[in-house]
């Protein structure tokens, strides 16, 4: 999306509205949830969700990483979820550069003091595109897996008594719009082999870099255009069917660089802004350079006098402005009323 694109005549109120003003939003997690029982003794668990670092020397960014880190430590999550795109231009930067800017994503995620899981991005990909803008015969997942130690892109892991399932939300498929939201066909018969292994009540955290339900491709199609899976899992409705009957605590997402909660079959749907906001150039339609903690408290625990029970909360935190003049005077500037004239200038 170019910045000639222009927004339709809403006031500031409508669009904070049509956000879900997510900040004050709060779900109960209650005992019998999703149609079943959850588990006797569920502890609570504190999550850390960033997600759209985009590492790159431009703009100051290496400054924002480690202010970035040390904000992420400060909040103690129990995890972190990695919502993908570590790094910056997978589907426009050379291999060379790619490799330089992984050793940057190295840099930040090695200062964070808790265990990451990681998800995979379109700007992670490596080289996925040839000469001619048709996808690359070899494998563009190979440079992400190889970081991270993983076999797969997709995979689950169970924590606290919560089941995690990572998607690999991108499919290549070149010319003019290279890649579109998908999950394949090889990562749904592993999902229904997943789900036949885990136990009935096990709650479940469902996590993709591309959003399954975003108010861009929701409220803003007409500016998405024709090829709304930039935005959207396209065919998010078949793995919402295989999830029909279980406990899903919430989805969590990135990629669109939006900071808002909304909901799909009753799903709270949380897409978790941006570490670098407009791309290390200011907010992204009043998203600031940020992270956020998702606490999962349920019915049955126990919580500290004055803690707050049975509730599912999101809150995102700004990253404090490094002390550089460049990096505050880009934040003084896209402060203001303008903000929607501003989606999405980049692709993302």
């Amino acid at each position: 999306m170019s910045s000639k694109d222009q927004l339709p005549a809403w006031s500031r109120r409508d669009f904070v509205v049509g956000l879900g003003a997510f900040f004050a939003s709060q779900l109960l997690l209650p005992r019998v949830f999703g149609g079943v029982e959850l588990p006797a003794g569920l502890k609570p668990i504190r999550l850390g969700f960033l997600t759209d670092c985009h590492a790159m020397d431009e703009h100051d960014a290496p400054v924002w990483l480690d202010r970035t880190a040390e904000l992420m430590n400060s909040l103690k999550p129990d995890l972190i979820i990695g919502g993908g795109d570590f790094v910056h231009g997978g589907f426009q930067s050379p291999g060379k550069e790619m490799e330089h800017r992984w050793g940057l994503a190295d840099t930040f995620l090695k200062k964070l003091q808790t265990r990451l899981e990681p998800l995979i991005g379109n700007h992670d990909f490596y080289e996925p595109l040839q000469a001619d803008g048709s996808p690359a015969l070899g494998d563009p997942r190979w440079r992400w897996r190889k970081y991270f130690g993983l076999e797969h892109t997709y995979r689950s892991f169970h924590s606290s008594g919560y089941r995690f399932l990572m998607l690999d939300s991108i499919k290549v498929v070149g010319g003019k719009e290279p890649y579109q939201g998908w999950i394949d066909e090889d990562q749904l018969a592993w999902l229904d082999h997943e789900l036949a292994t885990i136990p009935q009540n096990e709650p479940i955290i469902l996590c993709t870099h591309i959003p399954f339900h975003t108010f861009v491709s929701g409220s803003l199609g007409g500016l998405v255009g024709p090829s709304p899976g930039r935005v959207s899992v396209l065919n998010a409705n078949l793995v919402m069917e295989k999830l029909s009957n279980r406990p899903v605590v919430a989805i969590l997402q990135g990629h669109v660089h939006m900071n808002e909660r909304l909901e799909l079959k009753g799903v709270p749907c949380i897409t978790g802004g941006a570490v670098c906001g407009k791309w290390w150039q200011g907010p992204n339609m009043n998203t600031f350079p940020g992270v956020g903690v998702i606490e999962i408290i349920p019915m049955d625990f126990q919580p500290l006098e004055g803690v707050a029970n049975r509730k599912v909360t999101w809150s995102y935190t700004n990253t404090p402005a490094p002390e550089s003049v460049s990096s505050k005077a880009v934040l003084e500037e896209r402060r203001g009323d303008n903000q929607l004239a501003d989606l999405a200038v980049q692709t993302v």
